[in-house]
């Protein structure tokens, strides 16, 4: 009988669940992949991929000495010492060359992901899969990736506690590089830019299709593609945060605020205009 009771709490145990943040990322991951997770916290996401046999080993990392014990006990916890290993350190400084193939690197802001994938480009020859969700500097992760060979794979938006999160995915084979992500992007920029025609805000824009392109690398443009319903959401909250700034800069008569306050107010517009074209 005890024997009984203990066993099915090593079955509770072991039936992880992830939230939609960490089930999305899991999704991306490529079967059979030696998985380097940065900023591991308590292990949830290489402990559920090992458990779905998604792979076989993984390595998570942390800077910190509380998420890494806790992913230490975890890992123990659910008898995965084997498979998954848990180190103490920055970035990929604890990764040796060769020993992962795929990274992920979640919950960080998108420059402090380009420091780390900076930090070790030994490790980083080897990879052939990445899979981020950074928390701002969207476009400058999607660019200064492509721009350095880097394939987009996908991308995607998920939610999780009522905040919407951005997962990219890049792959050094499989995706679009940087010059057919902006073959595709430039029928959708031309069609946007064709319903800003009679918009005094936009037309007065010095360069429209280049802000237009702007946008699109910042939200996404597989997700633009796709037109994502829940990019409804990014345009609502960025537009009124754009209008609340707006009003406290039209308090001042400054030249250079009143420049840029009429910056904005064409960003609000062409917002109006990109969520017109989405849902039309």
């Amino acid at each position: 009988m005890v024997s009984e009771q203990q066993d099915n709490k090593l079955e509770n145990k072991t039936a992880i669940k992830l939230g939609s943040r960490l089930e999305t990322i899991a999704s991306l991951v490529p079967a059979g992949a030696r998985v380097g997770d940065i900023g591991t916290d308590h292990a949830y996401l290489p402990v559920y991929l090992v458990q779905a046999g998604v792979i076989c080993q993984a390595v998570g990392v942390d800077v910190h000495s509380g998420p890494y014990e806790s992913a230490v006990e975890n890992v123990k916890a659910y008898g995965l010492q084997d498979k998954i290993q848990i180190r103490h350190g920055d970035g990929l400084t604890p990764l040796e060359s060769g020993e992962v193939d795929t990274l992920v690197i979640a919950g960080m802001g998108g420059v402090t992901i380009l420091e780390i994938l900076a930090t070790k480009p030994e490790v980083l020859q080897n990879v052939q899969t990445l899979i981020l969700q950074p928390q701002g500097a969207e476009n400058r992760v999607r660019l200064e990736l492509l721009s350095e060979g880097w394939r987009l794979s996908e991308e995607c938006l998920t939610e999780e506690d009522g905040r919407l999160y951005t997962v990219i995915c890049l792959s050094r084979l499989e995706g679009l590089d940087r010059e057919e992500v902006e073959q595709r992007m430039k029928q959708i920029i031309q069609d946007i830019a064709a319903d800003c025609t009679g918009m005094p805000a936009l037309e007065a824009a010095k360069d429209l299709e280049q802000t237009l392109r702007n946008f699109i690398w910042q939200l996404g443009p597989l997700i633009i593609e796709r037109k994502e319903p829940r990019l409804n959401n990014i345009i609502a909250d960025t537009t009124s945060n754009l209008r609340r700034v707006v009003l406290e800069m039209m308090r001042t008569n400054r030249v250079t605020v009143s420049q840029k306050a009429e910056q904005m107010r064409q960003e609000i517009a062409m917002m109006e205009v990109i969520k017109k074209w989405l849902y039309q």
